[in-house]
């Protein structure tokens, strides 16, 4: 008997209906299996049983009481039950639990319910590994169906742009300087836009038999295509950024914030994703200036990335603040491949790539140019000092001040 009733389970449309058969064996109503979320983690409700649970804060603390005791009883919340139902709960050595629920669980049923709860949350593990990669190929699919359409509008732009630039011949020059940039600018986001869409579709081509084949997951697959979706979603960024700037239309929130605070959470967020490379912060005192928080992180970053992709044979990146008098100023170095002198004074132009770099190193030429208009929006200046041993990226900010004096503490930020 109880053999057919755990046979049952294995049957995912009809998993629950044979669980609260299962649980009439041992004297409850309903029976739930609870497993490890891999990506949470969490304690979630196996596929094919109810997946939303009225006052899941009650649940969600029975569920920990289970796994410190091993075994956990009470009353909880289920469904249309207008009284809490008797909840018994037990914990598996994997980090399961199975709850009854309806009735009190006798001390005999403890130990043929752990024997069972193994084989099952395996099971169930790798029917939520299969859901899992499922919904990733599906966000992934949709990201370059935005992609390709994104592609598509920029070559119906730039067809449109040639047109209305082919009719301004009293303008031939200028407009023929235009076309050389456009041209340069188009070659190369069609190249950074199509380069990622077309190494995802081959990850999710891949990635779509090998789900079929092995009903799994393939997380290094995954994570490629996820790495190209993040790239491609920082070009379209950058594009964005570049429209509202030239638009008037990049909007600013001002606040006092710590810098040390910015400088801190930056290199925590990129020494992660920038692995390659170790950030040290020099100089880091508590200088308080008006600005906003995101959209300096945003400089920082792309300073920083600059600074690890620009020195491939050095692994060193350095973070220096200095309070000047009413000025604070921020610098990124590195031990890389430097700039030109000539070509330093061009650095913050729109679509400016050098020609010694633009070869072997991806990107738009747009980074530095949004860059050094977010920081002109903040009252400061930007700049470099660059030679054969290296770059430093630098800017200066106006500090914050109260009743005419800075405000270069921590105390002072707060009114104290």
């Amino acid at each position: 008997m109880l053999l057919n009733l755990i046979g049952e389970l294995h049957n995912k449309v009809n998993r629950f209906q044979a669980a609260c058969r299962l649980a009439g064996y041992f004297d409850c109503s309903h029976l739930i299996i609870f497993i490890q979320d891999p990506e949470i983690p969490q304690l979630l409700p196996a596929p094919g049983f109810p997946q939303t649970l009225p006052n899941w804060i009650g649940w969600n603390n029975f569920l920990k009481e289970c796994l410190k005791k091993s075994f956990h009883s009470g009353t909880l919340a289920f469904q249309d039950f207008k009284h809490p139902l008797l909840a018994s709960g037990i914990s598996g050595s994997d980090g399961s639990v199975v709850v009854l629920l309806g009735g009190t669980l006798k001390e005999d049923a403890l130990a043929p319910l752990r024997d069972i709860l193994p084989i099952f949350t395996e099971l169930f593990k790798l029917e939520q590994a299969a859901i899992t990669s499922e919904i990733r190929v599906n966000l992934a699919q949709k990201s370059a169906e935005k992609a390709e359409k994104l592609a598509r509008t920029i070559e119906l732009m730039r067809m449109q742009l040639m047109e209305a630039l082919g009719r301004k011949e009293k303008h031939k020059r200028e407009i023929e300087e235009l076309m050389k940039k456009k041209d340069e600018f188009m070659n190369v986001a069609s190249h950074e836009l199509k380069t990622p869409i077309t190494n995802m579709k081959g990850y999710l081509q891949i990635l779509k038999k090998a789900i079929m084949k092995e009903n799994g997951s393939s997380v290094d697959l995954l994570d490629k295509a996820d790495n190209q979706v993040n790239k491609l979603t920082g070009l379209v960024n950058d594009l964005l950024d570049v429209t509202k700037i030239q638009a008037g239309q990049m909007i600013y929130h001002f606040s006092d914030l710590d810098i040390s605070t910015v400088l801190t959470d930056v290199v925590s967020q990129s020494q992660f994703a920038l692995h390659t490379h170790k950030i040290t912060i020099e100089n880091n005192p508590a200088i308080i200036v008006r600005g906003e928080k995101s959209r300096l992180e945003q400089v920082l970053t792309n300073l920083l990335s600059n600074a690890v992709k620009y020195s491939p044979n050095n692994d060193i990146i350095i973070l220096n603040t200095v309070l000047i008098g009413d000025v604070v100023r921020i610098s990124v170095k590195d031990f890389g491949i430097g700039i030109p002198a000539e070509n330093q004074k061009h650095i913050f132009n729109k679509f400016y790539r050098g020609k010694e770099s633009s070869q072997q190193f991806s990107g738009l030429g747009l980074g530095l140019y949004i860059s050094s208009e977010i920081i002109r929006r903040h009252g400061g200046t930007i700049g470099v000092s660059s030679d054969t041993g290296g770059s430093e990226f630098y800017f200066f900010l106006p500090v914050a001040t109260k009743n005419g004096l800075p405000m270069n503490n921590e105390e002072e930020a707060l009114g104290n």
